[in-house]
């Protein structure tokens, strides 16, 4: 029973009669009820664990998710950009005829002519 309800029962001068006690006697224990089941699931580790686990998981998969975008957007960027790279890099060494310019055959031939001599300096030193 309450303060207040003993105070006003006791100022009428009258008991307080069984309903109301038997109200109020439930009324505690739904109170202390719910008071234990609080306590119980802060005292639950386990439970709480594996909420703080399932949480954290759900907030991964969420930034996996926004990186695979963020990486697919950019991986669509570089496709456009080489192929944008490759079309004037073809263009510049090409003439109109689709035919190689004499400056990229000399380049190739002066890049194989540098890979041929560093082959045959390396096939000298094993050698020796």
């Amino acid at each position: 029973m309450t303060t207040e309800q003993n105070t006003s029962n006791s100022s009428n001068g009258a008991k307080p009669d069984v309903e109301e006690i038997q109200a109020d006697i439930e009324k505690t224990r739904q109170e202390l009820g719910e008071t234990v089941d609080a306590l119980t699931a802060k005292m639950d580790v386990k439970s709480r664990t594996k909420a703080r686990l399932d949480d954290t998981r759900q907030r991964a998969t969420v930034k996996l998710n926004e990186t695979k975008g963020q990486a697919s957007v950019k991986l669509q960027d570089a496709k456009v950009k080489t192929s944008q790279l490759t079309a004037q890099a073809k263009e510049s060494a090409t003439d109109d005829a689709g035919k190689p310019k004499p400056a990229v055959l000399g380049g190739a031939a002066g890049v194989a002519a540098a890979v041929l001599g560093i082959l045959a300096l390396v096939i000298r030193r094993k050698r020796r």
